[in-house]
């Protein structure tokens, strides 16, 4: 009896590897594809419960215990004295959402911001290898998918090799977004893997959609014509139709 040639065991044994990886991977891929396409049946709204759990400020009681320049009409949400750039500062947030802050002893007015006590804040919060602000400057619309609000806000780019930004509440001083070319590249291959190539955040597109059920299809008619590859399946069909 002739010896299988090395040419025709590698080409077995390929055939081997393939047909077994093809059921772990296989799996994966529909399980990827099936729960995809399910998760674009479904309103992000609701996933959240934000149809039936409100998260809306509540205000203050009328007789609240307020520092002597505070007006209470019925409208802030909360008063706080916290520190901001090493110094305390009363922050005062309405019910509509609107943020202020004063000095805590005579109420004066200190936001917006400055571009120095951004920059100021900025180097504050980094903690990463020694850098400069390359650039600060405000903004009042979205900026792409890296940040959309709220506004005003400053936009923090550090003089690291990342060009990493941060985004900072001129109203409150409050930080927003940290975003960094690592995060830019995360957020470009996402757009891909939702297929979302412009807002980022729609899990439940028509793309995602057909693309989800046809993968899905896909999957399971590969298993099906894997099974039917499979050697002791080929032979019992063989057997019943023999018998």
């Amino acid at each position: 009896m002739a010896t299988p040639s090395l040419k025709l065991r590698l080409h077995v044994l390929g055939s081997k590897i393939h047909k077994w990886l093809a059921i772990f991977v296989g799996l994966q891929v529909l399980l990827w594809m099936g729960t995809g396409a399910l998760m674009s049946f479904l309103d992000l709204e609701e996933v959240r419960s934000e149809h039936v759990v409100s998260r809306t400020s509540q205000a203050l009681p009328i007789d609240a215990s307020l520092p002597a320049w505070v007006e209470n009409r019925g409208s802030l949400a909360s008063v706080t004295t916290r520190s901001l750039d090493g110094k305390a500062v009363t922050e005062v947030r309405k019910v509509d959402g609107t943020v202020s802050l004063h000095d805590p002893s005579s109420g004066q007015k200190l936001s917006p911001i400055s571009a120095e006590a951004a920059k100021s804040i900025a180097l504050r919060a980094w903690t990463g290898p020694r850098t400069t602000i390359a650039a600060a400057r405000i903004i009042d619309e979205p900026v792409g998918t890296e940040f959309r609000g709220p506004f005003p806000a400053w936009q923090i780019t550090y003089g690291d090799e990342a060009s990493t930004r941060i985004y900072i509440d001129a109203a409150s001083g409050t930080l927003g977004a940290a975003r960094s070319d690592t995060w830019r590249l995360f957020d470009f291959i996402w757009g891909l893997h939702i297929m979302d190539w412009t807002e980022r955040d729609r899990i439940n597109s028509w793309w995602l959609l057909l693309f989800g059920i046809g993968g899905t299809i896909i999957a399971l008619s590969g298993f099906v014509l894997l099974a039917n590859r499979m050697p002791r399946i080929r032979r019992r069909a063989k057997r019943r139709k023999a018998a």
